[in-house]
């Protein structure tokens, strides 16, 4: 039997959804230090300049400062609870962002979208591995650092983290897996803010489920 370690597992998933059409960075290519820096910090979990682009490929006959203020909705959402941005966040990813917008005194509400459910492939579907967060430090502590496996970003917007084990480590379960997604919600929160789903595999299994599950609703 061939053995596979956690790197041939990821190498394996990235080619997979290349073959569905996602375009795959290495994270360290795209860092913020590097010659193609896709976000502003090691504390910025969402891909700025790409999200712009795409609120705007997205809803193209909105005024721009409609756009700009959707996206200040996305970036800054209000509260230091992790689940009730994560709701926040879920209801403008499935419903839009509902603008208020004066123009020659009155004011109307528009809608901008955060997805084409329509034409997929209206959207980006980006695959990162190696993706490092250093979350923002809090009353003189430093803050965390930590690098997650494989996160898939739809329009710059980080939906999906997957944590991946090697299935030749006895110790390395799907447990352990989701352990480890545990952790990351108490050390680098800001980038569940904004998931839509976790999935932990150890290349055989593979199970998901949302980030406020237990264990036991992580499904194949």
């Amino acid at each position: 039997m061939p053995t596979l370690n956690e790197s041939q597992i990821e190498q394996i998933l990235i080619g997979l959804l290349k073959s569905q059409g996602y375009e795959h960075f290495y994270g360290p290519d795209i860092a913020p230090y590097s010659s193609n820096p896709q976000r502003e910090s090691f504390a910025s979990v969402v891909f700025e300049s790409h999200l712009k682009e795409s609120l705007k490929r997205l809803n193209p006959d909105v005024p721009e400062s409609v756009r700009h203020e959707a996206y200040q909705h996305i970036i800054k959402l209000e509260s230091s609870d992790l689940m009730d941005n994560n709701e926040k966040f879920h209801n403008y990813l499935t419903d839009g962002i509902n603008v208020e917008y004066f123009k020659d005194g009155n004011s109307k509400g528009i809608n901008v979208r955060l997805l084409d459910l329509e034409n997929i492939s209206n959207n980006s579907f980006w695959v990162v591995n190696q993706f490092v967060i250093k979350e923002s430090s809090t009353l003189g502590e430093r803050g965390a650092e930590k690098r997650l496996d494989v996160v898939i970003f739809v329009n710059g917007l980080p939906l999906v983290v997957i944590e991946l084990k090697s299935p030749i480590d006895e110790k390395a379960t799907l447990e352990k897996a989701y352990t480890q997604i545990q952790n990351y919600k108490k050390a680098i929160p800001s980038i569940f803010y904004y998931n839509a789903l976790c999935i932990i595999s150890d290349g055989i299994d593979a199970r998901v489920s949302s980030v406020s599950a237990p264990f036991s609703r992580f499904l194949p």
